[in-house]
């Protein structure tokens, strides 16, 4: 017997708070897509393309949807449901539209032909399917505690690097490797995804080459902070990240292994063992730490 196939996809919830007319507070609303080749309504999402992460997806298919940019957050759950041939396996996560998507028109596409911003209320009553009124009233669970609104800070282990072993110079002069280099760029699409708007960088060659390809890519400023070299003082490791995590906007931070575990303490996670080039997301917010994903 053919062993069942299972279609991975990705998607999101995209949210803006809106003024009310005559009215001092914000509501909050969420995006519906309508597809006439279904005549249904749902969430943006779509197929992984080859060689996409789903995070990478799931920024791709909404912009495609809806001709909108956004940046993700908070991860919702996945949803599984069946499909001719087999099962879709759709990931999903909190998509905030970036600054300057507020207000542009829709046009639209072979997908899909109207969207519509409505309050979570009324879109468990339009949604068509019921594992997407399931979706909602998680995304629901989250907003009651703020939480779609986390901060995100991603903490990465630069990549490959040369060995130190018969390198000619010194240790902070390290460059990556073919592969590290070739990591560093494949690092661009996942740290667009969540719209990383600070880079801060440990003062090595090897760990600014990990995120200038991201920085170059945005026209951002690297910034490199000296406590975050190898065999800085967990005192100044700690103070490094704290204030990144006072930081409103995305951070993404690079160091090295022996760095990382002063790092996960001031955050408040379980150290985690990362791989040349792996990274952790991290979901937080007012110095609690909501979600963990990991950056591959």
């Amino acid at each position: 017997m053919a062993s069942e196939r299972t279609t991975n996809a990705a998607g999101g919830i995209v949210w803006r708070n809106r003024s009310a007319r005559g009215r001092p507070e914000t509501r909050l609303e969420v995006l519906v897509v309508h597809r006439p080749s279904y005549d249904d309504w749902t969430f943006p999402k779509g197929k992984v393309d080859p060689g996409e992460t789903l995070q990478e997806t799931a920024v791709r298919e909404i912009a495609e949807e809806t001709g909108t940019r956004v940046r993700l957050g908070h991860p919702l759950p996945q949803i599984r449901y069946p499909i001719s041939g087999g099962t879709k396996r759709v990931s999903y996560w909190c998509a905030r539209l970036s600054t300057d998507e507020v207000g542009k028109p829709f046009r639209p596409n072979r997908e899909v032909d109207e969207i519509r911003w409505v309050s979570a209320r009324d879109a468990s009553k339009l949604l068509t399917y019921v594992h997407d009124v399931s979706l909602l009233d998680a995304f629901a669970a989250l907003r009651d505690k703020q939480a779609h609104r986390s901060r995100t800070l991603i903490v990465l282990r630069h990549a490959k690097a040369v060995d130190r072993a018969g390198f000619d110079g010194t240790d902070l002069d390290r460059p990556l490797t073919t592969a590290g280099t070739a990591r560093a760029a494949s690092l661009v699409p996942q740290l667009s995804a969540y719209g990383m708007h600070r880079i801060v960088s440990s003062p090595a060659i090897r760990c600014v080459q990990t995120v200038d390809p991201y920085a170059h890519a945005i026209s951002m400023f690297l910034e490199v902070d000296d406590r975050l070299a190898e065999g800085t003082h967990a005192g100044e490791v700690r103070r490094s990240v704290m204030a990144l995590l006072d930081r409103k906007k995305p951070v993404v931070l690079c160091t090295h292994r022996p760095t990382l575990r002063a790092v996960f303490e001031t955050i408040g996670i379980p150290v985690q063992d990362l791989a040349p080039g792996e990274g952790v997301v991290v979901h937080h917010r007012k110095g609690i730490v909501l979600a963990l994903e990991t950056l591959a």
